[in-house]
Parts: structure tokens; C-alpha cells; sequence
């Protein structure tokens, strides 16, 4: 049927990225968000994960792995109010790339928390809370009054008994499967029970380096309960986005885990839900 059509290899590739890039097209592939990336500056100079965490290396990334969209968060600080505000200027700027979630200490900014946040939600447009320390009943009733979701890197997997089965509105999510790097990989089983009790409680993949446990979460527990993060910049996001891949989940599994997870624990609103999630 071409032999009357001399199409050259530019218009070729012209008609096949027209179609790539058609609303079709789109539909039909998953929605991929990556819940786990840092952004902007930290106080300490001892590394380089703790001093500045660039969003340019987290875009580059993202066009090559094809993920649509980054929750972003400070890296360590003290306190939180200046470098939560450098993350939100971030969002701003790359509005159809960033989702900004807060960070606080419920220890060393006590008794701030709740002002900070609300203004953090209403006013910067912040979308949730980032966690390393156990949170107070101050951040925790702060966090259900404004309807976000908590991502929280515990000290302990333990920690989240009380949290969850407290507050069950707010949806937890546990990152690196309970224990970054897999350091203690008996936190990983830990983390499979704890999700598995409680409705509120979701796993984020980042950083697992036991790969088997990762594929005993998405077998116990089913890939309603998986969220896919990668710990950007520093933990690449195309490797970790190629672990999930390597679970072999049917497609519309891997596409709760890669966005449609995810997009429903988000404010709504967030994310144009284009996506077949």
C-alpha cells in the first residue's frame, strides 16, 4: 500500500511521536509518581545528602524514566519553616512536575507545628507531612484536621502500632518498607505485618536493596498497599522505578503501585486524574 508514498524517515518519526504524544496514548499508560524525592538546602555540610538536593537532577531523571510528577520535600534541617518555603517556591516553579509535602521535628519545633502546617496547606499549597522523628499528638491532630497524608521514616517499625491504630483518618505511609537500605531486615517483615492490620497503613519501595522482600509485600499484601518512591536524588529514580517493573504485577497492579495509590491518598485535586489507575 506505500509504494506510491515516498515517506521519509523525518515524517515518519514526526507521525509517530504525534502519536505518542496523543490524549489516546496517554490514557493508556499508567500515571507514574514517584512519593519519595528531596529538594532544596540543609544545614549540615558532612554530605552531600545532607547539604543540597537538587531538583534539576530529579527532572532529568524523570524524563528519561517517563515519571509525570515528584513529591518533593526538605532535606534535614532543624527547623523547617524556611526550607519548606524554598519547597514550595520549588513546586511553583515546575507546577506540572513537583508536588510539595511539609517537613517539621515534632520535638524541636514543639508547640509551632500546628500554625506552621496550616499555613503550609492553605497557604503554600503543600499537599503533606514528611517525617523522620515519632510524631506528637500535636503534628497528628494537626494532620487530620487539614486531611493529609503523613510519609514517615520511623526509628522503629513499632512506632506505627499507636499512630495507626490512633488516628485511623490519617493515611500513614511507611518508607523504605520499614528500613532504609534494608539495614535491619527483620523491620521489613515487621513492616508487612503492620500494613497488613492496619487499613491506614501503606509501604513506600524505596530503597530496599533485599529485593524479595519487596516481592513478599506485593504478594501478602496485594498492590493496594504498595507505593512506589525513590529517595531522589541521591537513590536514582530509574533504578528504583525498574524494581517495581521487575515485580512483573499484572498492569493494572503496577499501575496502583507506580500512581493510582498514591493519587487517591493525595488532597483532592492534586493531580489531574487522567490516568487508567
Amino acid at each position: 500500500m506505500f509504494d506510491d508514498v515516498k515517506l521519509s524517515r523525518r515524517h515518519f518519526m514526526a507521525v509517530v511521536s504525534t502519536f505518542l504524544a496523543s490524549p489516546l496514548q496517554a490514557k493508556t499508560r499508567p500515571l507514574i509518581i514517584d512519593a519519595h524525592c528531596h529538594a532544596g538546602h540543609g544545614q549540615a555540610m558532612s554530605a552531600p545528602w545532607t547539604t543540597w538536593a537538587d531538583p534539576e537532577i530529579t527532572l532529568r531523571r524523570m524524563t528519561e524514566a517517563r515519571i509525570e510528577r515528584s513529591i518533593i520535600f526538605p532535606i534535614n534541617n532543624t527547623e523547617y519553616e524556611k526550607a519548606n518555603e524554598e519547597v514550595a517556591e520549588i513546586c511553583a516553579r515546575y507546577p506540572a512536575k513537583f508536588i510539595g509535602f511539609a517537613k517539621h521535628d515534632p520535638q524541636t519545633e514543639a508547640g509551632r507545628i500546628r500554625a506552621m502546617l496550616r499555613r503550609e496547606v492553605e497557604v503554600l499549597k503543600l499537599k503533606g507531612l514528611k517525617l523522620h522523628r515519632l510524631p506528637t499528638r500535636e503534628a497528628l491532630d494537626a494532620v487530620a484536621e487539614l486531611g493529609i497524608p503523613i510519609l514517615y521514616h520511623p526509628e522503629k517499625v513499632s512506632d506505627f502500632h499507636m499512630i495507626a491504630s490512633e488516628y485511623p483518618q490519617i493515611p500513614f505511609i511507611m518508607a523504605h518498607l520499614g528500613s532504609f537500605a534494608s539495614q535491619d531486615w527483620t523491620e521489613h517483615l515487621e513492616a508487612i505485618d503492620v500494613a497488613r492490620r492496619y487499613p491506614n497503613v501503606y509501604l513506600e519501595t524505596s530503597s530496599v536493596v533485599f529485593f524479595k522482600f519487596l516481592e513478599m509485600a506485593a504478594k501478602e499484601l496485594g498492590a493496594e498497599k504498595l507505593i512506589f518512591g525513590s529517595d531522589g536524588p541521591e537513590v536514582d529514580s530509574r533504578v528504583e522505578l525498574y524494581k517495581i517493573r521487575l515485580l512483573k504485577l499484572a498492569a493494572q497492579d503496577e499501575a496502583k503501585v507506580l500512581g493510582g495509590n498514591i493519587l487517591r491518598l493525595l488532597p483532592k485535586g492534586t493531580v489531574a486524574e487522567r490516568a487508567c489507575v
